[in-house]
């Protein structure tokens, strides 16, 4: 599908820390039509930068009108595929593994040790490493893996407009010695209305609301995690709009400061205004002691063990190994105080609520 920039705004502008931006896309072709739920997925087809292909080139020697066959693609010049089909930015620990086996480079034991050895790594710390590589000139690039689309959850509700909204964070960081970018936020933070972008749209069975409005839900998310939940409470107040009756809504959100890092905050003391969701905010860093989104889960146990009693379902989303380990922690607490439970039975219950669909995860 062909995407056309609408809109792209940084909504943290006075943010030394984070750069976070509201994207909304249009359909390029009105006859295409949007169908997507809350909870949903949209898919970007990034590409990679001038300077990083230019850097590739130079490091294979190769001018990049040179031809391959990639299998996904057909016959392409080097440089587009390049620019288009390759992941240059992410080192892949397959590709480590087809080295040692098929050339004898490298003496990683296993592949949690390629695994540590690629994180934060890319293809030109490969050629560094190896230089020999950068012989193999066009058949060193069948080493590479495909240009993946990024997934990004759907920060806005389908309202008959064609248009789709996502956040996302500009990926920066320093590296062995050398300024970083993740592809796609870089690709996403360069695209200026009326540019044309490849992506779909994704089903994501597994965040989905409840079927019947009046349930109560329980939505915990930090940064960019905010995603699904604004498309979640845009949807209920078109719901409410028409009439249905809402079930309470709670919603768990942390980032580091207020000031400058409250996400959407005008969008949610609205939705509070209107009687749609009661917000409970950790900013961490705003004090001298860290506060996090779990603290406030813990002070509102009691609210909490009510609503799980009448049906709430709970969405996590953001980290999978900070945020979804830590409020699964707390909620185990919640279901010991609350519900008597010891470990065994808090962990049980826990399973259950995800065997039922009750809770549902978004995590990365």
């Amino acid at each position: 599908m062909n995407l056309i920039v609408k809109q792209n705004t940084c909504i943290t502008p006075h943010s030394k820390e984070k750069s976070i931006f509201y994207l909304t896309f249009s359909a390029l072709d009105d006859s295409e039509g949007f169908n997507y739920q809350p909870g949903d997925w949209l898919t970007v087809q990034p590409q990679n930068t001038s300077l990083m292909v230019q850097a590739l080139l130079a490091a294979l020697n190769l001018q990049g009108d040179e031809l391959l066959e990639l299998r996904r693609a057909g016959l392409v010049t080097v440089k587009q595929a390049l620019q288009s089909h390759l992941e240059l930015t992410q080192l892949n620990p397959a590709i480590l593994n087809k080295l040692q086996r098929q050339l004898g480079l490298g003496d990683w034991s296993d592949r949690q040790a390629m695994m540590d050895y690629a994180y934060g790594r890319d293809i030109l710390d490969l050629l560094e490493l190896y230089p020999q590589l950068a012989e193999k000139g066009v058949e060193f690039l069948n080493y590479l893996s495909p240009l993946a689309p990024r997934y990004y959850s759907i920060a806005s509700a389908d309202a008959g407009k064609n248009e789709v909204s996502i956040l996302y964070k500009a990926v920066e960081y320093l590296n062995l010695g050398r300024q970083r970018f993740g592809v796609a936020s870089y690709f996403l933070q360069e695209a200026q209305p009326g540019l044309v972008v490849s992506g779909e749209l994704k089903s994501n069975p597994t965040f989905k609301l409840p079927q019947e409005a009046n349930i109560p839900i329980v939505m915990i998310g930090a940064g960019t995690g905010l995603a699904p939940f604004i498309s979640f409470m845009q949807y209920r107040n078109l719901q409410k709009s028409n009439g249905q009756t809402i079930g309470e809504a709670l919603l768990f959100f942390g980032e580091t400061h207020q000031k400058t890092n409250c996400l959407f905050c005008e969008e949610i003391q609205e939705w509070q205004n209107q009687g749609l969701v009661e917000a409970f905010y950790a900013f961490s860093r705003d004090q001298a002691k860290k506060e996090y989104v779990t603290q406030r889960l813990l002070e509102q146990s009691e609210k909490l063990w009510t609503l799980i009693h009448n049906q709430a379902e709970i969405y996590i989303c953001g980290s999978q190994t900070t945020l979804a380990v830590s409020v699964k922690e707390v909620f185990i607490q919640i279901f010991q105080q609350q519900g008597n439970m010891d470990e065994e039975e808090a962990n049980a219950f826990w399973k259950t609520l995800k065997q039922t669909k009750r809770l549902q995860l978004d995590v990365y």
